[in-house]
């Protein structure tokens, strides 16, 4: 069976590998079907499928777009897509607007509490194409604000915490269509993770189905106990699978590229009808 890993970040959102760095990670996994899937930006494509073409490894253009659903926040990643499709293009621009917006008022809630975050909001932005609250956190750690990423977002960027704003994407409904537009395949990212009853997960999974989506992500990183659950909600609604990592930094072990579980018998994989 072909090694894939399908959910994949690099430093152009919130990874702290260069893209061509990520492949060469991937690479040495032995994976030989990747997918970059930077949250809310296709910006480090180019270089990414450059290098896939030197270590010999295929690629499929991704990313991971924001959404909300009954006021949570929903990751859709899509697959295959052509990142230059307008319809594309304009929903990231608008998906990177939202988030400039709310870290902007993310940032003036922590300056409240003797936070330069203005500051360091804006160090962020210079260095990074899109910048996310991840980064935040990791800059908070770095000038001692917080002890670790958990009490940065525990105190200041959860919910709850000081400076906590509640996003305001796009319902799921619109964002799908979007991937769809471009041509690519919209997969609902680690479904087990949003804070739902297994009643309102059924239901996120028909709005996203009834949206266009095509496929669930059945094996995420290391959680081995949500498969199969993961697995009968695919066979349940007449999904494919697809299998990911979502590796971002070589630092967290749990996670690492290309160490995935292999799809339940039964699930189409996402990835065939796009090889």
């Amino acid at each position: 069976m072909t090694s894939v890993d399908l959910h994949l970040h690099s430093n152009h959102s919130d990874g702290v590998l260069a893209p061509a760095e990520l492949v060469d990670r991937v690479a040495d996994a032995g994976v030989e079907l990747m997918a970059l899937t930077d949250h809310d930006t296709t910006s480090g494509l180019e270089e990414a499928r450059g290098q896939c073409a030197r270590r010999g490894i295929r690629m499929l253009n991704g990313t991971e777009l924001s959404s909300t659903w009954r006021g949570q926040t929903i990751h859709v990643i899509g697959l295959g897509l052509d990142p230059s499709a307008q319809t594309l293009v304009d929903g990231i621009h608008r998906l990177q607007a939202l988030r400039r917006l709310r870290l902007s008022a993310i940032a003036e809630r922590l300056e409240r509490k003797s936070i330069p975050a203005r500051a360091l909001l804006a160090q962020l932005e210079i260095e990074h194409p899109v910048v996310t609250r991840t980064h935040l956190a990791r800059a908070l750690v770095a000038q001692q604000h917080a002890k670790s990423m958990a009490e940065a977002f525990k105190r200041y960027l959860g919910r709850g915490g000081a400076g906590h704003v509640a996003s305001n994407f796009p319902d799921v409904s619109e964002v799908v269509p979007w991937i769809r537009a471009a041509g690519g395949i919209a997969v609902l990212a680690h479904p087990m993770r949003y804070t739902l009853s297994a009643g309102a997960r059924r239901l996120l999974v028909t709005a996203f189905r009834d949206s266009g989506g095509t496929a669930i992500e059945v094996v995420c990183g290391r959680a081995l106990a949500h498969i199969a659950p993961l697995a009968a909600l695919a066979a349940r609604f007449g999904l494919a699978g697809s299998v990911g990592s979502d590796f971002h930094d070589p630092q967290i072990p749990w996670n690492p590229p290309g160490r995935l579980a292999k799809l339940p018998a039964g699930i189409e994989p996402v990835w065939q009808s796009l090889a």
